[in-house]
């Protein structure tokens, strides 16, 4: 028979495992129409999708240091503007380096990442920004987590299907899914 102490001791490791997450996943954006947010939305439900992870969103300018620091995965989505990312995820980024010092104490090195982008075209210069917010990672020294034969997870949203569809959805859901994992197994 289990002594009380034993028993006392499992019930509080129980207490702080359901308490502490088996990972945090940050995922930070910029929509102007919407079409981003729902990407963005449906990375969080894929991480969310494995037990005992932890999904925040944020729009760029809205994340804080700590949850920077504290996430185990970050993904980044923008528009496409100009041909690349929206100027929010750019001076995110230089916030982050100067403004919360994560250039110097390496603050998101070694942690996940991944990118997604939305655009008008099937040819919009999706990849460049992605390949952009992938820079962005890669500077802060995260490792860059892809869903399978792509960059990132990407939308086309004007002619020939507007909006967001359930096939890009699912994408963004397992690019989110596959980010939570990657996070978990460098977190362990």
């Amino acid at each position: 028979m289990l002594s009380r102490t034993v028993i006392l001791l499992l019930v509080a490791a129980s207490a702080i495992s359901a308490q502490d997450p088996r990972a945090q996943v940050l995922v930070i954006y910029h929509s102007g129409t919407g079409n981003t947010e729902q990407m963005a939305q449906a990375l969080a439900e894929g991480a969310r999708s494995l037990e005992g992870v932890e999904a925040k969103l944020r729009r760029f300018g809205d994340e804080t240091q700590q949850e920077l620091t504290e996430a185990d995965g970050i993904a980044l989505g923008s528009p496409v503007y100009m041909g690349d990312v929206a100027v929010e995820a750019r001076q995110a980024a230089i916030r982050w380096a100067n403004d919360f010092g994560l250039w110097e104490s390496r603050g998101l090195q070694d942690k996940a990442g991944a990118v997604f982008a939305t655009g008008a075209f099937p040819s919009n210069g999706k990849e460049i920004t992605m390949l952009s917010l992938a820079q962005t990672l890669w500077q802060f020294g995260a490792v860059l987590v892809t869903p399978y034969g792509s960059i990132g997870a990407s939308a086309t949203t004007a002619r020939p299907d507007p909006g967001v569809d359930d096939a890009e959805k699912k994408i963004a859901f397992d690019l989110g899914r596959r980010l939570a994992e990657v996070a978990i197994r460098m977190k362990d």
